[in-house]
């Protein structure tokens, strides 16, 4: 069995993991789709719960434009906005953070805000299920361009894994998958910017990022030493912090023994170590019934 290369946990290694904690090495009560997509909703759980991926988008600002979809911004992936906050670029020049406020607010405050002249924009509010982002006032003609900074916290991309269908010196095919193996994004540029490692097979144990994807022909580009061929398992490693990769383990053998009749007793204490772990990795959290994170107000 192959070795722990790195202190980061690719897909594969968990799968691998999550099976023999199961008894089950080879898919027979779990066939490897479940598998695989209980790890990854463990990714986005242990993503929204602890608010670990924060990253700053760029708002190019339109005269007289009140209002801006990230998804045409390169934040799609948008969960909420930080502590941060959003900051407005004043004439091009000065940075200042705006004011939260909310629709409703400006309607009691400021009756007719949509008609205010446009200006210097000292608020924003946000709106989360659209993930539109308001500012008021709106911005005049000095007062556009790439000059509102968004931070915010998003969401990981769901991860794959498999054994290789080809390889070259830059590249990689992904498995295809099927109605019980993960089907691989579709999308291209999808995976760029995460890493893959090769969990066993020609190159095992190499690591490195993936810099382009093709959706349609599901090819990685990734410089591996070895040059990767159809004997190359590979799994890619998740965005959070290496410190909670572990924790995708335990959170996919909870989901799954809930499945098992008499084995939710067991479910139950994985649902435990889970929570422990998650506590000690981002402090203090809370938890409401279904298991989401309650914030003091939202848009």
């Amino acid at each position: 069995m192959p070795q722990l290369h790195s202190a980061n946990l690719n897909l594969y290694h968990i799968f691998y993991a999550v099976r023999r904690r199961l008894s089950e090495v080879t898919a027979a009560y779990w066939v490897d789709l479940e598998v695989y997509s209980a790890i990854n909703k463990g990714l986005l759980d242990i993503a929204a719960k602890s608010k670990c991926l924060k990253k700053k988008v760029t708002v190019t600002t339109v005269a007289s434009t009140q209002e801006y979809d990230l998804n045409d911004n390169s934040f799609g992936d948008i969960t909420d906005i930080s502590d941060d906050g959003v900051s407005f670029k004043i004439n091009g020049s000065t940075y200042q953070p705006l004011t939260f406020t909310t629709k409703k607010e400006l309607s009691l405050k400021t009756p007719g805000w949509r008609s205010v002249a446009a200006s210097t924009p000292q608020k924003y509010y946000y709106d989360k299920p659209s993930k539109t982002i308001g500012l008021y006032p709106k911005p005049n003609s000095s007062n556009v361009g790439a000059y509102l900074d968004i931070f915010g916290y998003y969401r990981p991309r769901i991860l794959h894994a498999g054994t290789a269908v080809a390889g070259t010196a830059t590249a990689l095919t992904l498995a295809a998958g099927s109605a019980t193996v993960q089907v691989p994004s579709t999308v291209d540029d999808y995976y760029n910017g995460l890493y893959m490692e090769i969990y066993d097979g020609t190159g095992e144990g190499e690591i490195a990022e993936i810099t382009d994807y093709v959706g349609s022909t599901r090819v990685c580009t990734v410089n591996f030493t070895t040059t990767p061929d159809a004997t190359s398992i590979y799994g890619m490693v998740p965005e959070i912090p290496q410190e909670a990769h572990e924790l995708l383990e335990p959170y996919a053998l909870w989901k799954l023994l809930l499945k098992g009749g008499s084995r939710t007793v067991l479910a139950q204490q994985y649902r435990d170590e889970y929570y422990t772990g998650l506590a000690a990795f981002m402090g203090n959290f809370t938890e409401n019934d279904d298991e989401m994170i309650i914030r003091d107000s939202y848009r």
